[in-house]
């Protein structure tokens, strides 16, 4: 039985839901786009230090849809995906600090596609999903009397997934090789799996130190690297009720570690710029930068739309990620508005977004473009006068 050739096949006709194609070779890496609240308000995955300075219960969550081309020579793959990429909640307790929660989308592709081959005489599917998340519990404490401009925080960084596939080749006339024992067979390929983490438990923390001032904002960050591994389940079925012996397998994988370090400063009384850097895995030096440009509105609910709102423009470079010798680099931008509504401070995020994800040999490029929309609804609850 040869399914490779097959599944070649599939990914040279097929449409697949998922970010990107070239991202199915590796798992745990974010998608785009990028924005600044990673150093100066919301929940921060690589900044928990930040919430510290928080006045007020926030819980937000993202909306994202994306379109990419893969392409390849004159081969061309349509990817689209919709995912709630991640929800989060931050609850400031005064002077006992701040705690945070976040559930974050680290991979997810969905993948369905159907060949009909006249070669071959038989018909072919191949479905797929799989999804990586963490699930991170923070906390942060702004540091006593005159050293309160300064902040720690730490995170606990938990993964988990699962992943499933089935590859099924219909009933065939000419098998080849395989003719004597598969004429006229359906033969179903199934593989389900479940990841988790396999390093020390200390791995599992993030730390962060942050500096803030009304017109300034600075952090550096360091989350070590950590071991995972998937249990995969193969079965292969002929017909529907003859199965042969399941086999087992483990596949090994790294997330890398990561120093991520930026600053935000505001001027002019509403324009900010902020610049973000992250090193990804030290040996590979996987670099990325990140700059956006805002002008903040007055978030009052009875000034006119374009004083009341904040508008920007944001682009990065990142080295996705190095592939068997072969770089993966991205390049993007967006436009974006965050638009406050109401009297309670909800606050509706939009972001208009695209770029080109650029790969070597034997991998894809890939065109993308997409938007994003985030909900922050604010309350009340453990309000402080410490916020500057």
């Amino acid at each position: 039985m040869r399914f490779n050739p097959i599944f070649a096949v599939f990914l040279a006709i097929g449409i697949s839901f998922a970010a990107s194609l070239i991202g199915t070779d590796v798992l745990g890496m974010e998608q785009a786009p990028r924005n600044a609240a990673i150093i100066r308000s919301g929940f921060a995955p690589l900044n928990p230090a930040v919430n510290a300075f928080e006045n007020q219960t926030k819980f937000e969550t993202v909306i994202k849809f994306e379109y990419a081309e893969a392409q390849k020579n004159s081969d061309a793959i349509s990817l689209n995906s919709f995912t709630v990429p991640s929800i989060s909640m931050v609850l400031p307790l005064g002077f006992l600090g701040t705690f945070g929660i976040g559930l974050e989308q680290k991979y997810f592709a969905s993948n369905r596609i159907e060949l009909i081959d006249s070669a071959l005489n038989s018909n072919i599917l191949f479905s797929s999903r799989v999804g990586v998340y963490e699930l991170l519990p923070s906390y942060s404490i702004r540091l006593p009397f005159f050293l309160s401009d300064f902040a720690l925080g730490t995170s606990y960084r938990v993964f988990f997934g699962n992943s499933y596939s089935t590859l099924e080749r219909g009933k065939s006339n000419d098998w080849g090789d395989d003719d004597w024992m598969a004429r006229n067979v359906l033969i179903a390929k199934k593989e389900t799996g479940h990841f988790k983490t396999t390093s020390d438990w200390w791995r599992n923390f993030g730390y962060s130190l942050h500096f803030h001032r009304k017109t300034a904002d600075y952090f550096v960050s360091y989350f070590p690297s950590v071991q995972m591994k998937e249990n995969i389940k193969e079965n292969v079925q002929f017909s529907n009720h003859d199965t042969l012996q399941a086999t087992k397998r483990t596949e090994a994988f790294k997330l890398p570690q990561r120093l991520a370090s930026g600053v935000h400063l505001r001027f002019w009384q509403n324009q900010n710029l902020s610049i973000v850097y992250e090193l990804q895995d030290f040996e590979e030096a996987a670099s990325s930068y990140f700059v956006e440009y805002k002008i903040s509105g007055t978030g009052v609910h009875y000034t006119p739309f374009l004083k009341r709102n904040d508008f920007g423009v944001n682009a990065w470079y990142a080295e996705k990620y190095h592939l068997k010798d072969v770089d993966v680099n991205e390049y993007g931008g967006s436009l974006f508005s965050n638009m406050w509504l109401g009297r309670r401070g909800t606050l509706v995020g939009v972001a208009l977004y695209g770029g080109y994800r650029q790969a070597k040999e034997p991998y894809w490029d890939e065109p993308f473009f997409g938007f994003k929309l985030s909900l922050t609804g604010v309350g009340n609850w453990g309000t402080s006068i410490r916020r500057k």
